[in-house]
């Protein structure tokens, strides 16, 4: 150490503590410190700043072994100091990074920019700022700016956003800021032109295809021509030189008057043309009685339309010609479409419960005992005919043939849940006695979603059932001869009709007829006609696209009791049960049908939807045990259309 780097070393540690706490100061008298140090150790360069200014500083390894000199010819403050060591840690490739309060580490450059924040710690502290452009293309900019940045600072572009992040000196900064100003001016010219010969929407045509063929993708996506069909203008919008250019070229397109062009074949991308014809008839006789009002030219229109080319033929002057353009251009929209969705559920629960005693006595043959039986209707097995069928000495039998027999057999066999008797016969006494007991519960659950996608304002109906046979008449000739039957078929299965009305802000107004049937079966067993169950709903509602709402059900409980008894026996406590057979069932249906409206707007919207409904049928496919590699649907998709899968 010299002896100027003693005598600045000693008169820094005699002015150190005075210097604490003058952070706030600009007098003068706070400006009392020399800085005087002659390639020395910016280590102890670093010790005598911590003095001074009260901050502790986290030194980086590879400080070491640097060397720096630093002079100052008048006193400075306390933060003038710190600025004197940032700048001296700048030069030697380093930067101090705010650790916490009265803290920081002096790290290399290249480990600063990682750290750099958006707030402001000096002028030689790094800092990270955000740069919206509002004109100019942020690539381009970034290419611009990269120039002006530190060798350690950093510039990276967003596309999407159109944004500038910037890493730098904090003392860089300002002249940053200023070039992406001065480039990201507006320089563009906006120019509106009526045109007098040649239709708007021509001449926007002609001027982008100029631009878009005539140079740099930059220049063509700069220049913008919009036409105004009400008022035959055209606004364009670009940079002097390429607004210059297309002045010109309009005002050489426009100066020569027009041929009168009075006929036109426009084809329909959308519409259907026989639907557009009568309107344009309309327009083109309201614009020619006009015309006939006021003087004017009244040569008629003529309007026709080629069906299997789908196009208009127009043969008028060439101001109704131009009006019937534009009604068709308005009228020739894509027009979106609805995926209607309906959720029909159907829950029933049936309980019944039966319980019933019957008894007989009576005598045969000879017999004096008399003759005494209980029996119910809603009893099984019947109870007179397994009696016959023991009795061998009834009056119906023919020879070997009992009729009993037959019919105790057919009653036993319908026999259901438990029945427990007892029967015989005693010499000529005939006795039995039957206890029949059973519960049933049945659970139903019927659940469909038919669906279908139709256009807006389209009419769709969907229908998947069967067409059943039913006799309506039958006629006999004379004497029983020619006999024939007319026979009508009912539509049964599930059925959707619906019509759907697109609002503006994706409200779907719905028509709908929803209609559920089955068969319910025969009337009687005595005849063919047929009973049918039948759940319908017609009315409309109003839904967003995507909502699921209920649009009507039915929730109905039926309780039935049933008894049969033997008057005034069947009354008595306790004992009365041996005179009575009780039934009870109880039937509860749930019904509810909802609906969920999709608007489908584009191309894909419509895919979503598809591979939607193909990957749950693609999924039951393989739900079903399929082990293939390759699934059949797919396959099967793939060798018919020679398309790949709608999910793929």
């Amino acid at each position: 150490m010299n002896f100027r780097f003693g005598l600045s070393a000693v008169l820094l540690a005699t002015t150190a503590l005075p210097a604490f706490g003058l952070a706030g100061e600009t007098t003068p008298q706070a400006a009392r410190h020399v800085l005087n140090f002659d390639d020395v150790e910016l280590s102890s360069l670093i010790a005598d700043v911590s003095i001074v200014t009260g901050y502790t500083f986290i030194v980086h390894p590879d400080v070491r072994g640097k060397r720096v000199t630093v002079t100052s010819s008048t006193p400075l403050t306390r933060e003038g100091v710190f600025e004197v060591f940032l700048s001296t840690l700048r030069v030697q490739g380093f930067t101090a990074v705010p650790a916490g309060k009265n803290t920081y580490r002096i790290i290399p450059e290249q480990s600063a920019v990682s750290e750099a924040g958006t707030r402001s710690s000096g002028a030689n502290s790094f800092v990270t700022e955000i740069i919206h452009l509002n004109n100019f293309n942020a690539l381009e900019a970034a290419q611009m700016v990269k120039p002006l940045v530190d060798a350690q600072g950093q510039v990276i572009a967003n596309p999407r956003s159109n944004t500038l992040v910037v890493v730098d000196y904090e003392s860089n900064m300002p002249r940053i800021r200023q070039l992406v100003a001065g480039i990201d001016e507006d320089r563009t010219r906006t120019e509106t032109i009526g045109l007098k010969n040649i239709p708007s929407g021509e001449m926007e045509s002609i001027l982008m295809a100029l631009q878009k063929n005539g140079g740099e993708d930059s220049v063509a996506s700069s220049f913008q021509a919009i036409a105004s069909q009400t008022g035959n203008s055209i606004v364009i919008r670009g940079d002097d030189v390429t607004v210059d250019r297309a002045l010109k070229v309009i005002e050489q397109l426009d100066a020569t008057d027009r041929v009168e062009d009075t006929l036109r074949v426009i084809s329909l991308k959308n519409a259907d043309a026989s639907e557009i014809v009568p309107i344009l008839e309309k327009v083109a006789g309201a614009m020619a009685f006009r015309r006939a009002e006021t003087g004017g030219d009244v040569t008629p229109s003529t309007i026709a339309f080629h069906a299997p080319t789908n196009s208009i033929v127009i043969n008028a002057p060439s101001e109704t010609l131009l009006t019937l353009e534009r009604v068709i251009q308005d009228l020739d929209k894509r027009r979106a479409q609805v995926l209607v969705e309906a959720i029909i559920v159907e829950m029933s629960d049936d309980t019944a419960r039966e319980l019933g005693l019957q008894f007989l006595l009576s005598g045969t043959g000879n017999s004096t005992v008399p003759f005494a039986s209980t029996n119910y209707s809603r009893s099984a097995p019947n109870l007179l005919a397994l009696a016959g069928a023991i009795a061998g000495d009834t009056p119906f039998n023919t020879g070997d043939s009992n009729p009993f027999a037959t019919s105790a057999v057919t009653s036993l066999l319908g026999l259901t849940g438990l029945s427990v008797g007892i029967g015989g016969q005693d010499g000529d006494t005939l006795f039995g006695a039957i206890l029949t007991a059973v519960e049933s519960d049945t659970n139903s659950r019927v659940l469909s979603k038919p669906f279908n996608m139709t256009l807006d304002n389209g009419t769709s109906s969907l229908l998947v059932g069967q067409e059943v046979p039913i006799i309506t008449g039958s006629v006999l000739g004379n004497d029983n001869t020619n006999p024939f039957q007319t026979v009508d078929r009912k539509e049964i299965g599930v059925r959707l009709d619906v019509t759907p009305r697109i609002s503006s802000d994706d409200a779907v107004r719905l028509e709908i007829n929803q209609e559920v049937s089955s068969i319910a079966g025969a009337i009687s067993t005595a005849t063919s006609d047929l009973i049918f169950n039948k759940r319908q709903i017609t009315t409309d509602v109003l839904a967003d696209s995507g909502e699921i709402i209920v649009i009507g059900g039915l929730i109905q409980q039926s309780d039935t009791i049933a008894n049969e008894k033997v008057p005034i026996l069947g009354d008595v406590p306790v004992a009365g049960r041996l005179f009575r057979s009780e039934g009870k069932s109880t039937k509860r249906t749930n019904l509810m049908v909802f609906i969920r409206p999709t608007v489908i707007r584009d191309r894909q919207s419509a895919r979503d939807v598809t591979a939607r409904s193909y990957r749950f049928v693609r999924a039951e496919e393989l739900w079903n045990g399929k082990d293939d590699k390759v699934n059949s649907l797919d396959a099967f998709v793939s060798q018919v259309l020679g398309s790949p899968p709608p999910q793929q």
